[in-house]
């Protein structure tokens, strides 16, 4: 995985993230507003209902970055151990030859 695509990850995060807090704040202006108390019920329904599916959807697709994500770090992780295991049979095969090595230079 590449350095750039976790900061693509990251940034669409951000922008998910953005994106969720200015229709919250749109939210609790709705809830500040005199508007809110009066009794216009259907459209005040509506509107709500409205609001909150578009938060539904932000959630939703946010949901969506965070399995990706997931999915990044869990073949980070795999890439990792892979490494981790030629590393070791480097260091086996080093460790190896330094004992042939010594072996040989005592029998100088």
């Amino acid at each position: 995985m590449k350095p750039h695509d976790w900061s693509q990850m990251v940034e669409e995060l951000r922008d998910a993230l953005d994106r969720t807090a200015v229709e919250l704040s749109r939210h609790e202006q709705t809830l500040a507003s005199p508007l809110f108390s009066s009794d216009l019920s259907h459209e005040h329904s509506t509107s709500w209902q409205r609001a909150l599916e578009r938060f539904a959807e932000q959630l939703e697709a946010f949901q969506h970055q965070v399995e990706r994500a997931d999915q990044h770090a869990n073949a980070a992780d795999d890439l990792l151990a892979q490494y981790e295991k030629q590393v070791q049979v480097f260091y086996g095969r080093l460790h190896s030859m330094r004992q042939t090595l010594t072996e040989s230079l005592r029998m100088l």
